[in-house]
């Protein structure tokens, strides 16, 4: 279960402060696949980042499995990370001179529980989708959804119960774009909590919790009837 609790988050330009996100309130079951839509600036890698903790909130209270992460150090940070969530960029962020094998490896280098065969674990999770006679090809040997499916696999390596997507597809072409989306609604299937943000409506109707936000604030929210997932600052259909 994540748990958002009025949460806001400021950033300081000079004089001037912008704020990103303001009394989000938010409950987030596991195994949920929700996606978060809103027009450039309106806070949705914000909130993606602080979910992640990747950020803290400046204001309200965020809970992690009934864990406080305001209450954490950074070093606890990081380790809440690597256990429990996975990350998936627009960009890859692939190491161009690792191959694939290799990328999807990384995670276990911050991790004090690493599998007793890393290389087998990872590929593995080459295999899982759908590249495992890609293994040895560095990055730039590979398409653009073949390097999302290997980003896809790094997040996986160390089963964590989140997978957290930022624009997933959006430097892909709407085909391979489209099976990137299935692969992670199967994942969701198989009991994954999924979040994905992205301003692409073919995405979000794929998904069965959409949470709009404009300047910060919750603007929309679609949900399944009879659904237990909540969200305060906006009327629930």
């Amino acid at each position: 279960m994540l748990q958002l609790d009025r949460v806001g988050k400021v950033y300081t330009n000079g004089h001037h402060s912008i704020e990103a996100l303001q009394d989000i309130t938010l409950e987030l079951p596991a195994r949920a696949f929700l996606a978060i839509q809103g027009r450039s600036g309106s806070g949705k890698s914000t909130l993606l980042n602080i979910i992640g903790c990747l950020d803290r909130p400046v204001a309200g209270s965020y809970h992690v499995d009934g864990e406080d992460t305001g209450s954490m150090t950074d070093d606890g940070l990081a380790a809440l990370r690597n256990q429990k969530f996975g990350f998936i960029f627009q960009s890859f962020n692939l190491l161009p001179r690792f191959n694939a094998l290799e990328n999807v490896m990384l995670p276990f280098l911050y991790t004090s529980n690493p599998p007793i065969n890393p290389k087998q674990t990872a590929r593995n999770m080459l295999e899982r989708v759908g590249l495992g006679k890609r293994a040895h090809h560095l990055p730039g040997e590979l398409s653009g959804g073949q390097q999302q499916r290997v980003a896809i696999a790094r997040a996986l390596v160390n089963n964590p119960m989140v997978i957290l997507a930022d624009e997933p597809t959006g430097a892909l072409d709407s085909h391979t774009g489209q099976e990137i989306v299935e692969l992670l609604a199967e994942l969701n299937r198989e009991g994954k909590t999924v979040i994905i943000v992205t301003h692409q409506e073919h995405i979000t109707s794929l998904c069965p919790h959409v949470l709009t936000l404009e300047d910060g604030r919750v603007a929309d929210w679609r949900k399944p009837a009879n659904d237990t997932m909540s969200v305060e600052g906006v009327a629930l259909a």
